[in-house]
């Protein structure tokens, strides 16, 4: 009876020590990376005149970000740390595709974006610092909010002719707030949707090429605006438990 009291006392701490350490490994912590995409519409101003872009350069016939810009599709990456189970912090870099407005962004002389033989492209780069909090990091549906602090830089490349130019504005984003869920599909990997709205402001702009005419160079906007991404897409995140 002793014997057989002890043979199942021993068996029920080795199912308990088993299931601790499983649980450990399975805990979200350590390094931890990630990839997003989606779709982001732009709001809010480019500058606060009426399309001073840079010499040589008049965008659009207003400064809204809309009239440059119909959206962008994002490739962004995460990567960082998970302290505990609940907190990540860590870095994001964001290389945005995006689609000019060719009903009212400008091309050559002015002629717009879809005028003959002329060709616009555009990009929107983000990067910068990033925190997420995890509500249920152990559950099979983990909820999480987060915020970020960074910087942006949006380009617009013309080509008509054999030649071409490119204008720029960059400026901090002053934050974007995020939320989002995970689906684990295993222990360590999880996929689920997020939306992302950030607020920033351009106060630089470069500029180059044929149709540019003082050549090369640097400028500052003297007029700010504040605008505005609102990003919603699908995330797929990995922890690499150590």
């Amino acid at each position: 009876m002793t014997r057989h009291f002890l043979l199942t006392g021993a068996l029920m701490a080795a199912l308990v020590t088993t299931g601790s350490a499983a649980r450990a490994d399975t805990t979200p912590t350590g390094i931890e990376v990630g990839l997003r995409t989606g779709y982001a519409l732009p709001f809010g101003n480019v500058t606060g005149n009426q399309g001073v872009y840079g010499p040589g350069y008049t965008p659009a016939p207003s400064t809204s970000l809309s009239d440059i810009f119909n959206g962008v599709l994002p490739i962004w990456v995460d990567a960082g740390y998970r302290l505990n189970p609940s907190l990540f912090i860590g870095a994001y870099f964001q290389y945005g595709i995006a689609f000019i407005n060719t009903s009212k962004a400008s091309g050559p002389q002015q002629g717009g974006c879809n005028a003959s033989g002329v060709s616009c492209t555009g990009s929107d780069m983000m990067f910068g610092l990033q925190a997420h909090y995890h509500l249920m990091p152990d559950a099979a549906f983990d909820p999480w909010a987060g915020l970020g602090i960074g910087y942006e830089i949006a380009n617009v490349s013309v080509s008509s002719g054999g030649v071409s130019g490119n204008v720029s504005t960059s400026g901090f984003q002053f934050f974007n707030v995020q939320a989002g869920g995970d689906y684990k599909a295993t222990p360590n990997l999880g996929i689920g949707p997020f939306v992302m709205f950030s607020l920033g402001q351009y106060s630089n702009c470069s500029y180059g090429g044929a149709y540019s005419s003082l050549g090369n160079g640097t400028c500052t906007i003297s007029q700010t605006a504040l605008h505005e991404w609102l990003t919603l897409g699908v995330r797929g995140v990995y922890d690499i438990n150590l």
